[in-house]
């Protein structure tokens, strides 16, 4: 097999990989943006969850199916928002990493409990609800 056989091979594989997830994800949870965004940009409407001093400062925000979370971390060490295998579907989601003053998005759709936590400080946990 040639290195440009192997190459195709692999973003193939790639891409279907992504869109699997993508598609598994659709129901539940829509991302907003696949990299984080600076915080000014979050949307206007979401409920926003400050991430600082090492915690989620909201263990627990409760919302309707269709509105959307966004998370802001104000500290200088960096987090993210994961969700394990079952939770938003058959896959593990690990969101963007967050530096100092970047958000992250996620509008929920369906109805359920949404558990999280940040991938590199997993004793920083907290939970979606939405009813």
């Amino acid at each position: 097999m040639t290195l440009a056989t192997k190459t195709r091979t692999l973003l193939t594989a790639l891409a279907l990989t992504g869109f699997g997830t993508q598609m598994a994800l659709a129901d539940k949870i829509s991302v907003l943006t696949e990299a984080p965004a600076p915080a000014a940009e979050a949307p206007a409407d979401a409920v926003v969850v400050n991430i600082a001093k090492m915690k989620y400062e909201q263990p627990e925000v409760t919302i309707k199916p269709g509105q959307t979370v966004t998370w802001i971390n104000t500290e200088a060490m960096p987090h993210n928002v994961a969700f394990k295998a079952g939770v938003v579907g058959e896959a593990k989601m690990d969101g963007a990493m967050m530096k100092k003053d970047q958000s992250y998005s996620i509008t929920f759709n369906e109805a359920g409990t949404y558990d999280y936590h940040c991938t590199p400080h997993p004793f920083m946990k907290a939970k979606v609800i939405v009813e």
